[in-house]
């Protein structure tokens, strides 16, 4: 399509048929999930436009002025509930997304140009950006390594911080199936090198860990952890860093107002509406997407894949690896038929242990979609009779239209309520930017 074929119209068009053809798609992208239509809405009102910089509601600091009636869904929704579900004593959500927040860290607290960080590896999962954005920051990167794609070699960390004395240790997986021992690795960089703090950047796990179903790595003796908001965590695409060290704490603001400025307040007020939903369900979801992983992975070995590290278990958290070559299909074209049955799936190359591409999958995202019981034996039906193309993609794609029809988790706003029509008269507001509808407040435009 060409620019000029691009006309309003035409792009409403698009995203209608866009938001048509989503509703009937699973997306099993282990690095994304939706969020509820009311943790969005912020975006489409006036905060997306405004800066907020007046934390401690300092009269003579509101410089800019537009965020003032919201300034405690930031400071009285979002951060408490973060520190509460996190438990931290504080809590940033400056970062605008995970790599941002991998860059907020590394300033504050990776130390002074010429200084040593160690990382995780890309053969264990490490974050292909981590040890290029320590280097444009004027740091220098070393790796912990381990003796297969899933484990770490603490002798090996052990020397490696001992003789290189970093200043920090960025845990980064993010190419992972199985958490690292945070316990056991902290007490290896307290006992080899005293000063060194620990970071883990949590961005695969965040709503396993909120959700209390992985370990909280400050109760594992890490400084601070965080990470982003939209892989476990059903929330904005943001990121957040979380510590009980007051040290630590002030380093981070130290860095944060001169690393991100605007840090996208409607987003924030998002994530605050995400937290407060997730404290209700947060517990049963994250229960029910380790469950569904183990399952799926078991479903999709007895009916003929190969999914890497059976013999673990497949997974301990929500992704699981499959390597479609060995069983004949490239990984491109595995996820382009799947892509045809309504499944979105992630193939690429670098995953731990390959030596090509594998196909990467979650079941994150379906699982706060509200499938459960019989649904994954039927998932997995679609999948593998997608993968190996034996049904019309066409009835295949019907199939997965129709595992979307549960109710997902996160907040609803019912047929009739005072909660739907002021909602939905915000949105009409919103498009029309006239009437009445407008300019009323919420507690007159919902009646």
């Amino acid at each position: 399509m060409r620019t000029a074929d691009l006309t309003l119209d035409t792009v409403v068009r698009l995203l209608s048929e866009n938001e048509a053809s989503a509703r009937q798609t699973l997306s099993m992208v282990p690095s994304e999930t939706s969020m509820s239509g009311l943790a969005k809405l912020p975006m489409l009102l006036d905060p997306y436009h405004r800066y907020f910089f007046n934390e401690g509601d300092d009269p003579d600091r509101w410089h800019f002025r537009g965020a003032q009636r919201l300034r405690d869904l930031e400071m009285e929704l979002t951060i408490p509930l973060l520190q509460e579900l996190g438990r931290a004593s504080y809590a940033s959500v400056r970062p605008l997304s995970g790599l941002n927040g991998m860059t907020l860290v590394l300033g504050a607290l990776g130390g002074e140009p010429g200084s040593t960080v160690v990382t995780v590896s890309p053969e264990q999962g490490g974050h292909y950006a981590t040890p290029q954005v320590a280097g444009r920051l004027g740091l220098h990167a070393e790796f912990l390594r381990g003796p297969d794609p899933h484990s770490l070699d603490l002798e090996h960390a052990a020397e490696l911080l001992a003789r290189v004395r970093p200043s920090l240790v960025y845990v980064d997986q993010s190419h992972c199936l199985f958490p690292v021992d945070v316990k056991s690795l902290v007490e290896t960089v307290r006992e080899a090198s005293p000063g060194t703090l620990v970071h883990v950047d949590a961005s695969h796990w965040l709503g396993l860990v909120l959700g209390d179903a992985f370990p909280n790595p400050l109760d594992q003796g890490a400084d601070s952890w965080g990470g982003s908001t939209h892989k476990t965590f059903p929330g904005p695409q943001k990121a957040v860093v979380l510590t009980r060290d007051p040290q630590v704490e002030q380093l981070i603001r130290d860095a944060q107002d001169f690393l991100i400025s605007n840090h996208h307040f409607a987003a924030t007020i998002a994530l605050g509406i995400s937290l407060l939903e997730f404290r209700e369900f947060g517990p049963a979801y994250t229960r029910a997407v380790l469950e569904h992983t183990g399952r799926f992975g078991r479903l999709l070995t007895e009916r003929g894949l190969t999914v890497v590290a059976a013999d673990r278990g497949y997974s301990a958290g929500h992704q699981l690896w499959l390597d479609t070559e060995a069983d004949g299909i490239a990984p491109k074209d595995a996820a382009a038929r799947l892509s045809a049955a309504s499944l979105k799936v992630n193939f690429m190359a670098g995953l731990p242990g390959f030596t090509g591409q594998g196909v990467r999958i979650g079941l994150n995202e379906a699982t706060y979609q509200g499938l459960s019981g019989d649904d994954i034996d039927e998932l997995a039906d679609i999948f593998v009779a997608a993968v190996r193309d034996t049904e019309p993609a066409a009835l295949l794609a019907e199939r997965t239209a129709a595992l979307r029809t549960r109710t997902p988790f996160g907040a609803c706003a019912a047929d009739g309520s005072p909660l739907l029509a002021t909602a939905l008269d915000l949105c009409e507001g919103a498009l029309r930017r006239t009437g009445a509808a407008a300019g009323r407040p919420l507690t007159e435009a919902s009646r």
